[in-house]
Formats: C-alpha cells, sequence, structure tokens
C-alpha cells in the first residue's frame, strides 16, 4: 500500500465520523481535560499550548491536517491532555473519534502505524528544534533560531531558494514562541526584513531566504540539516 493510498484509506475511515468546527481562539480541549474523543484535523491548524504561572502562553507545537491530538492520550501515555489545544486558523475542523475505535483501526494497518510514527517524529524533531532555540540567550538567536525551525517544521518551498512559513503568525505569537517581549520580537523581526532573511507584509505570509537564515546560524551542525521535514 503507497502512502497516498494509506492516507486515502484513513480518510474513507475519518469520513464516517462526525465533524466539529472551531472558530479561530476556541478552545477544543483544556489542559487536564479528560477528552471524550480522539480528534484528528481535517482542516485548518490547531495549536497546543501551556500557561506560565502569571498567565503567559508558552506554544509547544502546531499541528497540520490529518495530525491525531491529543496523541499523548490517544495511544495511553497520559490519563488527559498534557496542554491546552486551540484552533489557530480562521476555521478548523476536526474529525471526532472513538479512542479505542480509532486505536484498534490504526494497529491493524503497519502503513498507517508508520504514517503515525512520521507524525510522531516529526513533533519530535520539532521540539528540539524549539528547545535548541529557547537555550540561546540573545533575542536574535532566539528569533533566528525560532524561525529555523518554523522553516523546517511548518515550511513550504517556493523558488529562489524561498520558504513560505505555512502558519498566520503575529509578533505576538512570535514572543511566546521565543519568550521574548513583543516589542523586541517585533524589532528583531524588523531588523532581518531590512537585511532580507525575511519578508512579509499584511496581506503577505512570511517568506524567509533560505540561504540568509543558514548563514546566521552560529552551530554549523544545525545549519547543515537537510529540511526533510519542509510540509509539501
Amino acid at each position: 500500500m503507497s502512502d497516498q493510498v494509506a492516507v486515502n484509506y484513513l480518510h474513507l475511515f475519518l469520513e464516517r465520523h462526525p465533524v466539529r468546527t472551531f472558530k479561530k481562539g476556541e478552545v477544543i480541549i483544556f489542559q487536564g481535560e479528560v477528552p471524550r474523543t480522539a480528534y484528528v484535523i481535517k482542516s485548518g491548524s490547531v495549536k497546543a499550548y501551556n500557561l506560565s504561572v502569571n498567565g503567559d502562553e508558552k506554544p509547544v507545537a502546531f499541528y497540520a491536517p490529518d495530525s491525531t491530538f491529543p496523541a499523548s492520550w490517544v495511544y495511553g501515555k497520559a490519563s488527559n491532555a498534557m496542554y491546552y489545544y486551540e484552533a489557530f486558523t480562521p476555521e478548523v475542523q476536526v474529525y471526532a473519534i472513538d479512542r479505542a475505535q480509532f486505536v484498534t483501526f490504526i494497529k491493524k494497518r503497519p502503513e498507517l502505524l508508520f504514517q503515525e510514527l512520521q507524525h510522531v517524529l516529526s513533533d519530535q524533531i520539532g521540539a528540539s528544534l524549539r528547545l535548541n532555540a529557547l537555550q540561546h540567550s540573545r533575542a536574535s538567536d532566539k528569533l533566528i533560531y525560532s524561525l529555523h525551525y518554523l522553516a523546517l517544521t511548518y515550511g513550504r518551498p517556493l523558488a529562489d531558494d524561498k520558504i513560505e512559513i505555512l502558519l498566520e503568525l503575529t509578533h505576538q505569537d512570535f514572543a511566546n514562541l521565543t519568550g521574548l517581549t513583543r516589542e523586541t520580537a517585533a524589532t528583531e523581526l524588523n531588523k532581518l526584513k531590512k537585511q532580507g532573511v525575511i519578508y512579509y507584509s499584511k496581506h503577505t505570509p512570511y517568506q524567509l531566504d533560505r540561504h540568509k537564515l543558514t548563514q546566521r546560524l552560529n552551530d554549523q551542525f544545525m545549519a547543515d540539516i537537510e529540511a526533510a521535514t519542509l510540509a509539501s
């Protein structure tokens, strides 16, 4: 069974289940909640995040179509949701599926198990890149490495060695991702825009110059990582 056939087979299964729709900012699952069902994203993006003791949002990951959440609960590694899961795009549609039924379906088909493994590995790579970005002390480095993380995990290759980030991010989102203030994140983004590393406008998604971005990475190993996880 090819990857595309496996995906189609999964979609046939998913389409037998109800679809729930959420608007941007709506919480789908609360942290600590015991979910009633497993969710698989049909369209849109979902943000997982934690809250600090001061109420500051700390993003953990973003999830695209065909992603299952909360995976730790779905696959029996946690008794409840470890994070908040919130609709990140203007509209998000998710399939709501009985957890036991979903796991049984996946376990019977090696191709789908492998597909789930790929999702888990992508999440692990993203978490490692995020951790690496946050370990840097300078604001400029935090932002550069965060952009590298976004390019590898939520990027789409364009012509002329450009990468488009497939997330509608605000300056506040960048601040939350990096632990910086919104003002500092905006200032650093503006510097990178003047340097040609990144381009954006009110109606244009963030686009990165791959070459200029990797030139600013101080870790040669990180700079040499192939963008194998770029979204297709």
